[in-house]
């Protein structure tokens, strides 16, 4: 998914370093609709649970929103500010969903990030959001899933027949039509707007090989510290999306 979120900047002047933390303020958004939050951070692990954080120096790197410590004997200690924030924040930040898409390779194994990030769609989407909503930050959520296998049964002997069969060897690895139905539930219900196809007719991804009567997919924005949503829809945490071949969402 590329997300829209607020940008997320550190005050440098509000950094301080404190024997067991270092605290600092995250400015949330830009404009009107800025806000503040304070943040302590401790970076002692298993590594050096002793080391005293004033010993750190600290400087940024850009554009990553980075935050980057040296002093430490080992090597540099770097930390992205989004994970810092998504980990220690106790708000969810507003993730609107602007484009929906397939990060694995026909065998369902994830493509390599620099191969993702060259993708045409992608970059169109970077190079539009980043000219008309220069307040906000393009984010990519990756995420990953498990495939289970529902049948509905009635009385008729073919059907029993046929879920026998499923459950002999049910689908519950990844494939390309697994994908394709999982995509398009998605698409089919966030409706966002660099998602013309399968915007509004799931039945589109209709596969001869892959039998099923509906597609349910549960999200668990809480997991990432998201809050979820798109122009058209916002996403409660475990709300179930069950779309179907034979009707669309509306």
């Amino acid at each position: 998914m590329a997300t829209l979120i607020p940008k997320l900047n550190i005050d440098e002047d509000s950094v301080q370093f404190f024997e067991d933390y270092i605290r600092f303020d995250v400015i949330v958004g830009t404009g009107e609709h800025t806000s503040r939050e304070t943040l302590d951070i401790s970076i002692i692990s298993d590594d050096m649970p002793e080391f005293d954080h004033r010993k750190f120096e600290f400087d940024y790197e850009k554009p990553r929103k980075a935050m980057v410590f040296t002093g430490w004997e080992k090597g540099l200690i770097e930390l992205n500010l989004l994970h810092v924030y998504l980990a220690e924040s106790k708000y969810y930040p507003d993730t609107e969903i602007v484009y929906i898409g397939q990060a694995f390779r026909e065998n369902g194994e994830r493509l390599p990030a620099e191969e993702l990030m060259s993708d045409s769609m992608l970059q169109k989407v970077e190079a539009d959001l980043l000219r008309d909503y220069p307040e906000k930050d393009l984010a990519l959520l990756l995420l990953e899933f498990k495939s289970q296998l529902l049948e509905e049964i009635d009385s008729e002997d073919e059907d029993l027949v046929l879920l026998q069969e499923l459950t002999k060897n049910p689908p519950l690895e990844l494939n390309k039509k697994i994908l394709d139905a999982t995509e398009a539930a998605k698409i089919n219900y966030f409706k966002p707007e660099y998602n013309k196809k399968l915007n509004n007719d799931f039945s589109n991804v209709e596969n001869p090989e892959l039998h099923y009567c509906s597609v349910t997919v549960q999200i668990h924005p809480d997991i990432m510290g998201l809050k979820l949503f798109s122009k058209e829809k916002t996403y409660l945490s475990n709300e179930r999306i069950v779309s179907s071949p034979s009707h669309s969402n509306s």
